[in-house]
């Protein structure tokens, strides 16, 4: 077993996925769900949805959600530095159902 450095952050982030039909009362409940099903993500606020393209089998959303998310970084990370950007994006594309994250807008560190 092996010890990894990781720091926890809140990002803003424009971001594509599919949301299951039938799953929840409504879309933005959806997205909101596949986001939080990713293990590294422990809240979610779904901002808005921006792109709505119903499939056969689920919708593909676009949406601007703030997540708050454990990425592989050492805790006194730069928050404007771009590997930072990039370990969100990582950690939420690894997710099922998520397609591409579009954007990564903000990254805060979040204190503990």
């Amino acid at each position: 077993m092996s010890l990894h450095a990781t720091t926890t952050v809140e990002a803003s982030v424009d971001i594509s996925l599919r949301v299951p039909r039938g799953g929840t009362e409504d879309l933005t409940s959806g997205v909101a769900g596949v986001l939080d099903a990713v293990d590294a993500v422990s809240a979610v606020t779904v901002d808005r949805v921006t792109s709505v393209r119903p499939g056969h089998t689920d919708i593909r959303v676009d949406s601007d959600a703030t997540v708050v998310v454990e990425v592989p970084m050492e805790a006194d990370a730069d928050p404007t530095d771009p590997a930072l950007r990039s370990a969100v994006a990582a950690q939420l594309v690894d997710g099922f159902g998520i397609t591409q994250v579009i954007e990564v807008e903000r990254v805060d560190l979040v204190e503990e």
